[in-house]
């Protein structure tokens, strides 16, 4: 279990760094600012969860690996798009991996989220799902604050829901026995349901 934890955790944080990058890029920073909105969105979330939980130091303090991960992924990024031809191409398909690299992140560490829930109180179903959601949009919350945008779980078409979803799913698997699979499913729910958001533009009821 534990080495299927690592995996999404790891999947996550660099999925959530190529988002938080690619917001550093379309704001124009430098690459100091690039890098301070990947760490945050990678481990911001993250660090919320295990302070929850009296998780001290938080899981990204522990070894480098971490913040590792994050600074390759901005420095390969960077290096990328300073050295593209065609900016018109370039800059039109940076929407799609933002949203694709946000979307996996959001699956990943709903389900990071939600397994730390139920590793400290398996009991308590309430904690688990939000673990996770914290987990999964706490980090872009962060993000979007510090590149002084209205934060992507308050404006976008439905992101906080799949995440919501996702924990339910893998509380309710776990407790059934099926942890490995409560994994999977989680991860499989939240990635559906945003990226059918995303395709057909679903939104929450709101008002006009």
């Amino acid at each position: 279990m534990e080495l299927l934890w690592l995996t999404f955790d790891l999947i996550g944080t660099i999925a959530f760094a190529i988002s938080g990058a690619l917001v550093g890029i379309g704001r124009r920073m430098d690459i100091f600012g690039m890098v301070v909105l990947a760490l945050a969105t990678a481990i911001g979330g993250g660090i919320m969860r295990d302070v929850i939980v009296g998780n001290i130091p938080p899981n990204s303090f522990k070894s480098g690996l971490y913040v590792s991960l994050v600074l390759g992924t901005v420095f390969i990024l960077f290096f990328i798009y300073r050295m593209r031809h065609n900016r018109y191409i370039a800059t039109r398909w940076v929407r799609r991996i933002y949203l694709g690299a946000d979307t996996v992140g959001l699956a990943s560490f709903t389900v990071t989220g939600a397994s730390v829930g139920v590793y400290h109180y398996p009991d308590l179903a309430v904690l688990a799902v939000t673990l996770g959601l914290l987990t999964a949009v706490g980090g872009g919350v962060i993000r979007d604050v510090l590149a002084q945008r209205v934060p992507s779980v308050l404006r976008e078409e439905v992101y906080a829901l799949p995440a919501i979803l996702g924990g339910i799913v893998y509380y309710y698997l776990y407790s059934a026995g099926h942890w490995q699979e409560a994994s999977y499913g989680a991860f499989v729910v939240v990635l559906v349901i945003r990226t059918l958001a995303i395709r057909y533009n679903w939104s929450l009821p709101r008002i006009r």
